[in-house]
């Protein structure tokens, strides 16, 4: 397009006694350049938001806000250009335009309200209500403790008032928000980077005035007994342990936490929503940054003899019973996934234990000498025992569908035995279940059973899947984790979910369904074996198994009998609320209401979207360029032939003869090689019309449009619009909608391959868009074979070669030529892939014809890239 800019040049000094008619010209023509440029990026940026919008590809509010800043930006740059080319015409298009800016605003931001609430607030008067204050954690441990009557650790609550009134009074919202947007990645390192970043603005940023005095008369006040005091400091963020989004193991829970280290307890929870594994987190189940907000609960430790998890439904077959999980110690070691712990199965009827399976423990977490948190090794033989009798399981189990009856559905219910006997309930949230299998009589596993290499493993999320295995030992080794492995760990560590999106199943020797990790896979549906002693031994070094998480049990290569039999089916993914938001602001975006150039509405205060200003944009400077009293005498000329044709052309300098008739012009006096190589692609095989028309209302009358001989390609018509050549010595550029779809052909083609390049954008269509991006597909393979460089989004392709002699770029241009004409209204037949095979064939042979007519100099294929 450069070459335009200096062919111009050779249009002055052939108008010399019009140089001020000139210089306008050549202003206006860089100026219409510069638009076609925005408008192309314009349309491209809409077609991938639409498709984001339907792919169910993983993306961040970032991204959102990104596609959407560039794709405004374009039509910004759109509106300016059209301004310079008629100063004072067109400015009503600002305010149209900042009035969308302002929609799609109001469309992305997420509201949240003004603070309101106490800062904090004491868990005595905490109950389900308070849940907008306290987050879901506190409120329904509060509710249950009321409700109930059952015994919780005292404590207070760090409110969702207090953190908007910190993010606020710091600035950390548009400060954190500032990172996010610069990094915009979901690749773990640069996560990590992020991360470090925004806790250290954390860690510089001031309370607002009020906060740390009200932490301090809650800490106060658990020491009013004189009993020396230590604190479990936790996450209780809004919408953490959802349904939708357990978020378990992703924000920090800090134990043995001293009164005078609340606050800044409380600084390192908040920071922990920035984590790079909570961040990859709410990125894979599609949850916006800007959406959580952490409430904290700072609740009395509990010295605890033993501790553990009541699922009231074991998560993989809740038809078993009452899934009770037990450790010596502090419960950490149960969710946490680093150690072996006991289990049992109840009966929900007779509370009898069904079945337990004790492990031979090492190790237990408990409260040392001056309230720190240990790591003790147990004692000879007491690994052995169960950390609780059966009599304390089967009340555990009772209380847990007391708990699960209270609410109405299954829950997850966190424990402590306290060394006064008491049980302490630590936390309960909703339990997502599988769903009950069938088993066949005779299951492709039974088959298999010789390539068994780890069998009797706990399967803690279910189905089967298979792929290499790939050892993660360190936060290195997950830097290199490849997409669709199978994750093999010593420890269930809560930090690996952020492998979980990529991984094809789990493998872990040590933790239990009961872990954090453990509700995660189950996020994912990713099958998953937590409780696998030998694990890492046995399968390090073997490249490829299959994971059977509903036997417990691993084979030596993949066994796609299992994988196709598994009868379990992922749950159907809700719209997620990143997605919700890019359709919040679609419609201000892509809709094109403005399609007849004639109407009286058509003018900027009908512009209701983006797509409507540049369609406005568009148009007025293709009639700003060719049909305004600002351009050289005689720039634009009919096209004539045999009959009267819609094209005009607009010689930039060597393109035509210095002849005939004033304002015609006919293809003898074309001297532009590369416009007379796409003129031979159009016209050198007649079209055989459109295919037969298949349905009726508006698609009869996209058909009978079609065939009206009107809009045959050239005829002079009422329905059709003006299409421009601008050509060149070595140049050509062609804008012309035919028939539903829109194109844009562009070449050089002179002595240096370096400066040489044909382009070709395409898109629209009259069908379904489902029929429209099987034609892209079409279009995109002919070209493909044909040397180009092909990009397609939706219905939108574009397509390029570069660096070519000229022989190529000519031979590119009648191959555009020929799709450009013989392409229209075939996307009514897609449906059917007959059609679209029989297609293929008659673009080959006929594209074939096309170029065996062009001169001899032409006749080479493309060479390069």
């Amino acid at each position: 397009m450069q070459t335009l800019i200096r062919n111009i040049f050779n249009l002055i000094r052939r108008a010399p006694e019009d140089g001020d008619a000139a210089a306008r010209f050549i202003a206006k023509s860089e100026n219409f350049r510069l638009l076609l440029t925005a408008n192309n990026e314009a349309l491209e940026r809409m077609a991938e938001m639409g498709e984001d919008a339907r792919s169910g590809r993983a993306f961040g509010m970032s991204h959102v806000r990104a596609s959407s800043l560039k794709t405004a930006a374009s039509v910004r740059g759109m509106i300016e250009r059209l301004c310079r080319m008629h100063p004072g015409r067109y400015d009503a298009l600002k305010d149209v335009f900042n009035r969308i800016v302002m929609d799609m605003e109001n469309a992305l931001v997420q509201r949240a309200d003004r603070p309101a609430g106490p800062m904090v607030l004491g868990l005595d008067a905490v109950r389900a209500d308070a849940m907008p204050e306290t987050g879901s954690k506190v409120a329904l441990l509060g509710e249950i403790a009321a409700g109930l009557r059952l015994r919780i650790p005292r404590g207070f609550s760090v409110t969702g008032s207090a953190f908007r009134l910190f993010m606020e009074h710091s600035g950390l919202d548009d400060e954190i928000n500032r990172l996010i947007q610069i990094t915009d990645s979901s690749e773990l390192d640069e996560l990590r980077n992020l991360e470090a970043s925004i806790r250290r603005a954390i860690d510089m940023a001031a309370f607002p005035p009020g906060l740390e005095e009200a932490i301090d008369a809650e800490c106060a006040r658990l020491r009013a007994d004189g009993k020396g005091v230590r604190l479990a400091v936790r996450s209780s963020a809004l919408g953490e342990d959802s349904e939708e989004a357990s978020f378990a193991g992703q924000f920090l829970t800090l134990l043995g936490v001293l009164p005078g280290d609340v606050a800044e307890a409380y600084r390192s929870v908040v920071a922990s929503m920035y984590s790079a594994t909570a961040m990859l987190y709410r990125f894979n189940r599609g949850l916006r940054e800007d959406g959580v907000v952490m409430c904290v609960g700072c609740m009395e430790m509990v010295d605890a003899v033993a501790g553990g998890v009541v699922y009231t439904r074991n998560p993989v077959a809740p038809e078993e019973g009452v899934l009770v999980s037990a450790a010596p110690g502090l419960p950490c070691t149960v969710v946490d996934g680093s150690a072996l712990i006991d289990t049992w199965i109840v009966n929900p009827d007779t509370l009898e234990v069904v079945r337990a399976e004790i492990a031979d423990k090492q190790w237990a977490h408990g409260v040392g000498p001056g309230g720190s948190i240990v790591r003790e090794e147990l004692a000879e033989g007491r690994g052995a025992l169960p950390a609780i009798g059966e009599d304390l399981v089967s009340e555990l189990a009772r209380t847990g569908l007391a708990i699960e009856a209270y609410f109405g559905q299954p829950q997850d219910v966190e424990w402590a035995l306290g060394q006064d006997g008491g049980v302490y309930y630590l936390q309960c949230r909703p339990l997502a279940v599988s769903g009950r299998e069938s088993k066949p009589e005779r299951a492709p596993e039974d088959e298999d059973a010789p390539f068994a290499i780890l069998a009797s493993a706990v399967p803690a999320s279910p189905g089967v899947a298979g792929g290499n295995v790939f050892l993660v030992e360190s936060d290195e080794d997950m830097l290199d984790f490849p997409q669709g492995a199978v994750l093999l760990t010593r420890n269930a560590r809560p930090q690996l979910s952020a492998l979980l999106p990529r991984a094809s199943a789990l493998i872990a020797e040590f933790g239990s369904p009961a872990s954090h990790l453990a509700n995660v896979a189950r996020e994912f549906s990713i099958p998953a074996l937590i409780g696998a002693p030998g694990a890492v031994d046995r399968l390090s070094g073997v490249s490829a198994v299959t994971v059977n998480a509903r036997t417990g049990t691993v084979y030596l290569g993949i066994r796609q009998g299992q994988i196709d039999a598994w009868s379990g089916r992922k749950a159907p993914l809700r719209e997620n609320d990143v997605v919700q938001a890019l359709k919040r602001v679609l419609p201000y975006v892509s809709p094109l209401n403005l399609t007849d150039p004639d109407a009286p509405e058509f003018t900027p205060e009908h512009c209701r979207s983006l797509h409507d200003i540049t369609r406005y944009c568009h148009e007025k400077a293709v009639f700003e360029m060719f049909a305004g009293s600002d351009h050289p005498t005689a720039n634009a000329r009919k096209l004539m032939g045999e009959t009267p044709m819609q094209y005009w052309l607009v010689d930039i300098g060597g393109g035509t003869a210095e002849s005939g008739e004033e304002g015609y012009i006919s293809l003898d006096d074309v001297r532009s090689r590369v416009m007379l190589a796409l003129w031979r692609g159009m016209t050198a095989v007649p079209w055989d019309g459109p295919p037969p028309p298949s349905a009726s209302g508006f698609m009869s009358v996209v058909s009978q449009a079609a065939q009206n001989p009107a809009l045959t390609p050239g005829v002079a018509n009422d329905m059709g619009r003006r299409n421009y050549f601008i050509v060149g010595r070595n140049y050509c550029n062609l804008q012309s909608r035919f028939g539903f779809h829109f194109c844009t052909v562009e070449g050089f083609a002179g002595d240096d391959p370096t400066a040489n390049y044909a382009l070709f954008q395409y898109r629209g269509g009259g069908a379904d868009i489902g029929r429209r991006r099987v034609r892209i597909k079409l279009v995109a393979e002919v070209l493909e074979r044909h040397g180009f460089i092909v990009e397609a989004r939706d219905d939108a392709l574009h397509a390029r070669i570069e660096g070519v002699g000229r022989e190529a770029v000519e031979r590119g241009m009648a191959v555009m030529g020929y799709l450009l004409v013989h392409t229209r209204q075939i996307d009514m037949a897609m449906a059917d892939p007959a059609a679209g095979e029989r297609y293929r064939a008659k673009f080959e042979r006929d594209i074939e014809t096309v170029l065996n007519g062009l001169p001899e100099a032409a006749g080479t294929e493309v060479t390069g890239q």
